[in-house]
């Protein structure tokens, strides 16, 4: 059905991104047009058992090594980093060579960093098959491993060549995997274009989030919105730190919730989720957020499938011990018992410190939040997708609230 081509500009760098639906001979062409003399494609188990012939398919005769690692957060560590290296190596891999990082946004990044480190730098080429991956992590130059001590310690900044992806690999994905994708669009709408809230209301509530037609605007939107903030933010240290609404808490949730239940853990986007309500009820205690604005933050959120609590395997007092080792730590000049927070003062507008869209939040105001969110609310519960299906907005005016305080 055609392939539609979109440059993403990102400070000094830009590289197209090209999207459709049934347009994997497309991508081969666009792939074959390189002529690199090996195809490095990065993948993990589980995608590699999918679409393990569409890689062939997509190599041509272009000879092609094919790196896997099981899926799951132990696959962005230094040891499946310096293995992966070393294979490609042994491989015969050159410097006319392509890395092509084929999955969600777990190989991406891997695959990422090993094209920056391959001879200095050869070419690197996104298919992504996650909604998360396609409509986040590719929306950026930030390639990032695990260190042992927190989530994205480690890594740099690398443009692809290209990037490349069929709707079709969406609409086949787990509830989970969709899901999470959405909620990172969530995010855009909630922290920067809160216009395009009311088009994510009707596809939440027509039911048609694994739509060709929905996931084509999903892309659309997430490429407008992460431009909007990045166009003049290469490394995404000024206005691009917005992306990070909801990521403090996020990525803590994320961690702890995997180091209990391995590779069965939270999603990234759902845990992200949870995290802007957290960020929600922080604003909202400091008079920043009217109840109607946090009332949307549920709204959606639910819509999509998220539990507003924590997962049973974490408690307030786990993602407090990680939250600490948060990698925006330094962005503004260190207090005690204080952390750099992305907040809203409104839909779309976050608050400021200087340039940056960053504020202090004090522990036992994080601690405050989380405990609003530790159990279940019943005017927050699952009802909200039901009532969304229907398409009436549910009501969240009997939610929990953090105790205001003065700012």
């Amino acid at each position: 059905m055609g392939i539609t081509t979109r440059t993403i500009s990102i400070g000094a760098e830009s590289y197209p991104y090209s999207f459709g639906e049934d347009c994997l001979t497309d991508i081969a062409d666009g792939i074959a047009d390189m002529r690199a003399d090996t195809l490095i494609f990065v993948t993990d188990d589980t995608v590699l058992g999918l679409y393990g012939p569409i890689m062939e398919r997509l190599s041509g005769d272009t000879p092609a090594i094919v790196l896997s690692h099981r899926a799951g957060e132990s696959m962005k560590t230094l040891t499946c980093l310096t293995d992966h290296l070393e294979r490609a190596l042994r491989a015969g891999a050159t410097r006319r060579s392509a890395v092509v990082a084929f999955g969600g946004g777990i190989p991406g990044n891997l695959a990422g960093l090993m094209a920056n480190l391959l001879f200095r730098g050869v070419r690197l080429v996104h298919v992504p098959t996650t909604t998360i991956a396609a409509m986040d992590s590719v929306l950026s130059l930030k390639q990032a491993i695990n260190s042992p001590v927190g989530k994205n310690h480690l890594g740099t900044y690398y443009a692809p060549t290209a990037v490349y992806t069929d709707v079709r690999f969406f609409a086949s994905l787990p509830s989970d995997e969709l899901r999470s994708g959405y909620c990172e669009m969530a995010k855009n709408c909630l922290a920067i274009r809160p216009a395009a809230l009311e088009r994510l209301r009707e596809i939440i509530a027509a039911g048609e989030l694994a739509a060709p037609a929905a996931l084509t605007w999903l892309l659309e939107a997430s490429i407008e919105a992460k431009s909007a903030v990045t166009r003049t933010d290469t490394q995404e240290r000024r206005s691009g730190l917005v992306l990070e609404y909801g990521h403090t808490v996020g990525h803590a949730i994320e961690i702890c919730d995997h180091r209990v239940r391995g590779s069965a853990g939270i999603a990234h986007g759902t845990a992200i989720a949870v995290g802007m309500l957290v960020a929600a009820h922080i604003s909202h205690a400091r008079g920043w957020l009217t109840d109607d604005e946090v009332s949307a933050h549920y709204e959606i959120i639910t819509g999509l499938g998220v539990e507003p609590c924590l997962p049973p395997s974490v408690s307030v007092a786990d993602v407090l011990a990680v939250v600490r080792d948060d990698n925006k730590k330094g962005y503004l000049e260190a207090r005690p018992e204080s952390l750099p927070f992305v907040l809203l003062r409104g839909l779309g507008r976050p608050a400021m410190t200087g340039e940056l869209p960053l504020v202090h939040v004090s522990v036992p105001e994080i601690r405050e939040a989380l405990d609003v969110i530790a159990r279940p609310a019943p005017a927050a519960s699952m009802a909200g997708t039901r009532l969304a299906a229907a398409g009436t907005a549910p009501s969240y005016e009997h939610a929990p609230r953090a105790p205001r305080r003065d700012v």
